[in-house]
């Protein structure tokens, strides 16, 4: 293992596998991301414009990359994320196996 160096995991969700699958895509076309992980099966229940409590299924998406890529991820969201206000939680990754972080970096173009 070796420490973290900007290699980050930021966690999405969307509503419809279609859409999942075309803005991973998309990530990785870009050389935004390394690995998108697409896990099915998800439901998020939260308050959203009105007093009642929504449940409602998503799929989750786990994005693999380096902090260098964010302002461009952040402007991919903006654009093409299919929900007017995405979940954009991103996580520093403390450790990292080396030969992982050697493929992670190039497939971001790092």
């Amino acid at each position: 293992m070796a420490k973290g160096h900007g290699e980050i995991l930021i966690l999405t969700t969307i509503d419809h596998e279609v859409k999942a699958v075309e803005f991973s895509r998309g990530l990785l076309e870009k050389k935004l991301a390394a690995c998108v992980t697409r896990l099915p099966g998800g439901h998020a229940m939260y308050r959203w414009e009105s007093t009642e409590v929504t449940d409602n299924p998503e799929i989750v998406l786990l994005i693999k990359t380096h902090h260098s890529r964010l302002n461009d991820i952040e402007r991919y969201f903006e654009d093409e994320h299919p929900y007017s206000v995405p979940e954009l939680l991103v996580f520093q990754v403390n450790e990292i196996g080396e030969a992982y972080r050697a493929w992670l970096m190039k497939e971001v173009g790092l």
